[in-house]
């Protein structure tokens, strides 16, 4: 198929080029490698034909990605993606290792703009030290089977209230005031996951088999260490990780705590019960900000006006050119998330909306991440346009809380004000959340050979060192595997600590904004438009916070969020 052409014309590749065909795609990595390189212009000319070639080829990827997520039961949709996961990617990691090796070979590589190309060629020097060749089929494996997750869990729907619901749409009735209602509904949502619960565990058994295998292969003692090193952690470790949770347990636990302990109290329950969680203490009904689709966006685009009138502009653009995709349906796979086209330099953003205030949230959230696309997008090379995953996420977080100014777009002062402070609550109840999904992956890939039981074991006990403030009784079966339904460790594994990071950067930004907002949004676009150009440490103070997840930052940051909501 051709490209869709946008705002940037491919000056290297040609426009009819059909990248879904993995002969097509070697012929243009092959005229790349046989160029010589004979002077440092001509250099920094190859590596633009280079990202070129790559932003398109990832967009490929990316728009296929996106069809079979936007309707995981459409066989012709899932078979275009695999055809490219299994054909067309392993051509990519073979080329590009080729390239890359060319690229360290070549006598003017050092002569590059060490501040423009220093993280670029520290991550082109980690690719080739990990690459191996006999990886590339366990990766399209592995691949595989995240596609196989996803269509599963997308499959899943419930009978209630007289119609068939999917699993986000059951969301809106643990909201409800109602006790016995909240229940029914929760219960009716474990069904599904019961069912599939074999299916799950075998899926994620083969998944572990497969990276660990990799991981070897690349001369790591287990996939922990292959993951952080693709994952281009070059700024902290697994034991500063474990040093995160730590902080987490000491820190944050007792205010979560004390949070549950309120909402017990306010609630009058002897017990808060799974079911409790997310319905209003003091009895209200859910907050109702809009339906469908149209009034979502109506108001969010108000919204981002208001935080700056470009963002405005920017997601104007988005809804006339079809990047948005938000409304629950069955057959689309759960969650939401933000996807760059890289070819074109435009956001997509996909999500599941059925009218509760966290999907305001959720498309505040991937708005952040789009903007921070646009921001970086008249970069040439798609690798320094890319930040790291923990700053991406200070954008997209950075914006909830931002964007949290205005919520009276879509409710009354007062409802605003209880959606403002419910959202730092929430803040807070995140991160011992974030340390149980990150402990378990840690868990589980050094623990070589372990069992099913066992792993939900481990899961158990990283639920009671975090959070044993929610009464499972009669429930344990289902508390045991509730992992199953966070798809991080399936489709990303290892990543999941990047959102309490960047939950550090964004609540500095805001803890900003308190005292002069036009600056600390000011900061925040900057460190934006830096893009992947400078290494993480960087762009946190950018944008006016520190990257540091020590105890002396942590605890202000969380007082300062309690502090907001009394």
């Amino acid at each position: 198929m051709p490209l869709h052409i946008g705002d940037f014309k491919p000056q290297f590749i040609d426009s009819t080029a059909d990248l879904g065909d993995p002969a097509v795609a070697r012929q243009w990595y092959d005229t790349l490698e046989k160029r010589p390189l004979g002077s440092p212009a001509a250099l920094e000319g190859w590596l633009r034909d280079w990202s070129e070639l790559d932003a398109w080829l990832d967009e490929e990827g990316s728009v296929r990605y996106v069809e079979s997520t936007c309707q995981t039961d459409d066989p012709a949709r899932e078979k275009r993606y695999l055809d490219f996961i299994e054909n067309v990617s392993p051509v990519i990691k073979a080329c590009c290792d080729r390239l890359n090796r060319k690229l360290l070979a070549c006598e003017y590589v050092n002569r590059l703009p060490r501040e423009r190309y220093e993280v670029f060629l520290r991550a082109i020097q980690n690719q080739v030290a990990i690459f191996r060749e006999e990886n590339i089929p366990l990766q399209t494996e592995d691949e595989k089977l995240r596609q196989h997750y996803q269509k599963v869990v997308g499959c899943m729907t419930v009978q209630h209230d007289g119609r068939e619901q999917t699993l986000e749409e059951m969301g809106r009735y643990l909201e409800e005031p109602d006790r016995a209602v909240r229940q029914e509904a929760w219960e009716k949502v474990c069904g599904p996951w019961r069912a599939a619960r074999d299916e799950i565990d075998e899926i994620y058994d083969k998944m572990v088999a497969l990276r660990q295998r990799m991981a070897k292969n690349a001369g790591f003692a287990d996939y922990r260490g292959l993951a952080f090193a693709e994952m281009e952690r070059f700024d902290y470790t697994p034991a500063d990780c474990v040093g995160f949770a730590d902080t987490i347990e000491r820190v944050v636990v007792p205010a979560a705590r004390k949070l549950a302990q309120e909402r017990k109290a306010k609630l009058g329950v002897s017990a808060l019960r799974p079911w409790d969680m997310f319905v209003d203490v003091e009895g209200r009904p859910p907050l109702k900000p809009f339906k469908g689709a149209a009034q979502l966006m109506d108001g969010v685009g108000r919204i981002f006006a208001k935080v700056a009138p470009d963002l405005g502009e920017q997601f104007g653009r988005m809804r006339r050119e079809g990047l948005l995709d938000l409304e629950s349906r069955k057959g689309k796979a759960p969650g939401g998330y933000m996807m760059m086209y890289e070819g074109r330099r435009l956001p997509f953003i996909f999500m599941n909306a059925v009218g509760t205030h966290d999907d305001v949230q959720t498309m505040l959230h991937e708005g952040g991440h789009a903007f921070h696309g646009f921001a970086a997008r008249n970069e040439e090379m798609v690798a320094l346009r890319d930040a790291p995953i923990e700053f991406a996420e200070v954008a997209s977080m950075g914006m909830e809380l931002l964007a949290g100014r205005y919520l009276e777009e879509f409710y009354s002062a007062a409802d605003a004000g209880r959606a403002r402070a419910d959202h730092l609550q929430e803040t807070v109840k995140f991160f011992p959340w974030m340390a149980c999904v990150d402990m378990i992956q840690h868990w589980v890939y050094t623990h070589p050979g372990h069992t099913r039981a066992e792993r939900n074991n481990a899961w158990l006990s990283l639920n009671t060192r975090f959070n044993d403030w929610v009464d499972y009784s009669g429930y344990e079966d289902v508390i045991a595997d509730s992992w199953h339904r966070k798809g991080h460790p399936f489709t990303v594994p290892f990543y999941y600590v990047e959102y309490g990071i960047a939950q550090l950067g964004a609540l500095g930004v805001w803890r900003n904004s308190r005292s002069d907002y036009a600056a600390a949004v000011a900061a925040y676009r900057k460190a934006l438009a830096l893009g992947g150009r400078r290494p993480l440490p960087e762009l946190f103070a950018a944008a006016g916070v520190r990257f540091d997840f020590s105890q002396g930052t942590v605890g202000p940051l969380i007082a300062a969020a309690q502090d907001a909501t009394r």
